[in-house]
């Protein structure tokens, strides 16, 4: 069983020195949410997880770019590497994994495994300019698999294609992460294909929205055929052979199914509703975060939901955040991003991080246990009256 400890960035975006993003809330409803002003960087740490889990599994792709995105508002940070880690365990041990990398390519990278006797981190492997550490090769790590490796490509993922063990416990950790950030305009967003292809996921949901008070009696999906002048409509050309793989894919329709009632409000039949034109954008928003917490909390998954509670009611995000309070995982953990402070009302202490910028507008991480706070305060009004930190500043 893996859970996620904490995730660390440096030299990223809005991060300048090295802030560690701690999930301490297992003890209460299993969610970590983190508050802060606008531009403040909340969202780069959703980036930040995005970017490290997708290096680690794309890093050997032909067309792989590192995500090179160093602090620019001190000098001499863009010729400084970026650094991404996480702290995990699996089955009760821990792990740790960094890198650290410019544009061009990988400077640092690091695994370490707590010993099976004691807490001490032995090193598994360590990758610096000069090569692998000498004991790297015990664990698979040898100097002929960093030879195949290029200077751009992770060690970690290279190890993957030799079905490396601690690889492989690496990587097994990407499946137990979800990251959603806010919609894109991808044809068909993620939660779609997940209820599309999973009828227990789909009962799931279902289920939730009763529960939540939707009028949504059934979901379908079915097959479609793209527009004659689909790609007429894209801003850029694609390949042929993009454009022959999409064709044969086609879209898919997703409706809602609602009840149709007489005078007497009898119900007499029903109505397919189309999802994207007919439904409301909240509830919209509701099945794009719905959707993958309920897949996390079946499956024992980290999900990190960035701008969580936009656009969906305060009292729908309550019964969100109590799935995970009422679940008996002890590993599916939920990190949001939210400016909704009606949620600072049922959270412990430790469940609260507030992130906001210096006057170097460097991004910083602050834990609220980490200011004296304790469990009871008035959270929500002592927030907003600017006794923590992490809200606008406004001048009159």
């Amino acid at each position: 069983m893996y859970k996620l400890i904490s995730l660390t960035m440096g030299n990223y975006r809005s991060f300048c020195a090295p802030q560690t993003l701690s999930l301490d809330g297992r003890g209460g409803h299993s969610v970590t949410a983190v508050f802060g002003p606008n531009a403040g960087g909340k969202s780069n740490i959703a980036k930040a997880l995005a970017a490290l889990v997708n290096s680690v599994r794309r890093s050997s792709d032909p067309n792989f770019r590192l995500p090179y995105e160093p602090f620019l508002l001190k000098a001499g940070m863009d010729q400084e590497p970026t650094s991404l880690g996480v702290a995990f365990t699996l089955d009760g041990r821990r792990y740790e994994y960094s890198v650290s990398f410019t544009a061009e390519r990988v400077t640092y990278e690091v695994l370490r495994e707590q010993s099976s006797k004691n807490s001490r981190m032995n090193l598994v492997f360590e990758r610096t300019s000069k090569g692998l550490n000498p004991y790297a090769k015990q664990y698979g790590f040898s100097k002929r698999l960093l030879e195949r490796t290029r200077p751009d490509t992770l060690v970690i993922t290279k190890g993957r294609e030799d079905n490396n063990e601690y690889s492989n416990i690496v990587f097994g950790l990407l499946d137990h992460i979800t990251t959603v950030a806010p919609s894109s305009n991808a044809p068909t967003p993620l939660f779609v294909e997940m209820l599309k292809n999973n009828a227990g996921l789909r009962t799931k949901t279902l289920e939730l929205l009763k529960r939540c008070d939707f009028s949504i009696r059934d979901i379908k999906f079915t097959d479609v055929a793209l527009p004659e002048d689909f790609f007429d409509q894209l801003p850029v050309q694609l390949p042929a052979e993009v454009k022959r793989a999409m064709v044969e894919r086609g879209s898919t329709a997703f409706t809602t199914v609602h009840a149709v009632r007489d005078k007497e409000q009898t119900v007499v039949g029903s109505r397919d509703l189309d999802f994207w034109s007919q439904e409301s954008m909240g509830t919209q928003k509701f099945f794009e975060v719905a959707v993958p917490i309920i897949d996390a909390l079946e499956n024992d998954k980290t999900i990190f939901i960035d701008e969580f509670g936009t656009y969906i009611h305060p009292t729908l995000v309550h019964a969100i955040i109590s799935l995970f309070g009422e679940s008996d995982s002890k590993a599916a953990y939920m990190i949001l991003t939210t400016h909704g402070t009606n949620m600072l009302r049922e959270l412990s202490r430790d469940e609260i991080v507030l992130v906001e910028k210096n006057h170097a507008e460097e991004s910083l991480i602050t834990p609220l246990r980490d200011l004296g706070v304790r469990d009871g305060e008035a959270f929500e009004k002592r927030y907003l009256a600017g006794l923590y930190g992490g809200i606008p500043i406004i001048e009159d």
